[in-house]
């Protein structure tokens, strides 16, 4: 008893301690999710940000720095990951001898100082800076006489899409500090020569530090470009070291750069936890170890008689729901038997009858006796007895309505869309009335092709739209729903009420075409 009782405190120490290690590592998991739907995220928004400055600048000939400011401003004080936004023209001809209010194109030599830029055919200046403060020295460097840039604005050029550069280092900053450029090539609207380009630069320190504010306790991340690899954009603490088994890496498209990102877990969240509990529960465990098998023995006996009970319950609930629904089914199949006994009666008094009027009443309520007979034949038939598939009713109704007219073909375009007990006898009734009502009236020539097409769509929330269109002659020119006066119509509007549906419809002389949208509950 002795030995069991120490198993089994040993055995709750490790669990405890291992449930404390799962939590952690679940926690490290949702880290990573999160980080990389936020770096996701923030590259989209980078993405919306260069394209909103490229339409911009396609569509304005001068931009001054207030107006560039004006207009960049809200995009800096939403993003904080953006260290700048910047407008660079096109100069294919450049004299170092400008003067003026001509630009002064400089370039970075080998010790990192600002020089007078080298003549070639192509420049690429920065003109506009937001902020402009702290970047002002910037202003007329060339981006294209650095490799890294002109590579990227190359390819900007040539694709007419964003491109991001490959790691850089960033002229603004003293220290060894890299980043990326988001580049987007302007066209002239008339001419589609390049004017320019627009660029956001990037410190990836800083792009992280306030992208993952919240995730970077918990993990330490180095990213590496993986088509230049030859130096990390960011390192993380242990960037040097050889991977652990607890690192996860993963890929990120950031435009036509695929990023490398290793995710190192803090070590709190990877070593064993010692949680103090443990001890306490083994220490109590060793000392108990005889109330605790009593206990446990007792407890287990308690669950088992309950358990036992519970089955028993759930059965014989199961086979009354089963009775209660076999029922149900028997009684909509008796309704729908008396609902067909009815309409033959009434066809038997159709025959007796001399009244074309009398005759016409008695079909009209024989369609509607059949459209609600129809839907209980559909609720019964229907393994749960909960609803009916409207695609399917709506199938049975054209059948049915082609045994009485074969003047014309049928379409329906139907997803799968149960409807309630509530709705379906209204519903069933209003799309008879509105079929039956296209197949008497809207084809007066039963030699020409003519055609009825029924869609259904899901719209926002819980509404649906349910469209009946004719290819016939089309309303009269006076007609008015809201005015009309026949039976079918009042039933229609009555109906429509029942259910909170909206019924409109607009005719020409190509046919008829009349919309009901009406709400539907999904059915679980």
């Amino acid at each position: 008893m002795l030995l069991i009782g120490a198993l089994i405190s040993f055995f709750i120490f490790y669990t405890i301690n291992a449930r404390y290690l799962s939590e952690n590592r679940t926690t490290v998991e949702n880290m990573v999710a999160k980080s990389l739907l936020k770096i996701n995220d923030e590259l989209n928004k980078i993405s919306l940000v260069i394209e909103s400055m490229g339409f911009f600048f396609e569509n304005h000939e001068e931009v001054s720095q207030e107006l560039f400011e004006r207009f960049t401003d809200p995009y800096l004080k939403q993003l904080k990951s953006i260290e700048g936004l910047r407008w660079a023209p096109r100069v294919d001809e450049y004299s170092q001898k400008a003067s003026g209010d001509d630009l002064a194109i400089t370039q970075i030599d080998s010790s990192g100082h600002f020089v007078p830029a080298k003549i070639t055919k192509i420049h690429y200046p920065i003109s506009l800076s937001n902020p402009l403060g702290p970047f002002k020295a910037l202003i007329g460097f060339d981006s294209y006489s650095e490799q890294t840039r002109k590579e990227a604005i190359d390819r900007a050029t040539k694709t007419r899409k964003i491109v991001f550069s490959a790691p850089i280092k960033l002229v603004s900053e003293d220290e060894e500090v890299f980043g990326f450029l988001a580049i987007k090539a302007v066209s002239e609207p008339k001419s589609d020569s390049i004017k320019g380009i627009v660029a956001g630069i990037y410190r990836m320190d800083r792009f992280i530090n306030k992208t993952l504010k919240q995730e970077l306790p918990f993990l330490n991340i180095g990213i590496i470009d993986s088509a230049a690899n030859t130096y990390p954009l960011i390192s993380g603490p242990e960037a040097n070291s050889q991977k652990k088994e607890t690192d996860i890496v993963k890929k990120i498209k950031a435009a036509n750069r695929t990023w490398l990102v290793r995710f190192t877990p803090n070590s709190e969240y990877t070593d064993f936890p010692h949680v103090i509990e443990s001890y306490i529960v083994l220490f109590l465990g060793l000392l108990t170890t005889v109330l605790l098998v009593y206990v446990i023995k007792k407890n287990d006996e308690y669950n088992d008689r309950l358990e036992a009970r519970v089955l028993l319950r759930t059965k014989e609930l199961e086979a009354s729901n089963k009775m209660k629904e076999n029922l149900l089914r028997e009684i909509h199949h008796r309704v729908k038997n008396n609902l067909q006994i009815t309409s033959s009666l009434m066809n038997m008094q159709k025959r007796k009858l001399v009244s074309k009027e009398a005759i016409t009443a008695l079909s009209d309520s024989q369609a509607r006796i059949s459209a609600i007979a129809l839907t209980h034949q559909k609720i019964y038939q229907d393994k749960d007895s909960k609803a009916v598939n409207l695609n399917d009713y709506l199938i049975d109704l054209m059948e049915h309505q082609k045994k009485i007219s074969a003047s014309f073909t049928y379409k329906i375009n139907c997803p799968y869309i149960s409807i309630d007990l509530d709705r379906a006898v209204p519903l069933a009734l209003i799309i008879s009335e509105l079929v039956t009502n296209a197949v008497k009236h809207a084809y007066p020539d039963t030699t020409k092709y003519n055609e009825l097409l029924i869609d259904v769509s899901r719209l926002s929330g819980e509404n649906v739209l349910l469209s009946i269109r004719d290819n016939g002659k089309g309303l009269p020119e006076d007609f008015d729903l809201d005015q009309a006066e026949g039976i079918g119509f009042e039933i229609i509007k009555a109906l429509c009420r029942q259910i909170s549906a909206k019924l409109t419809y607009e005719s020409n002389d190509y046919g008829t075409q009349f919309d009901l949208v009406f709400r539907n509950k999904p059915q679980t």
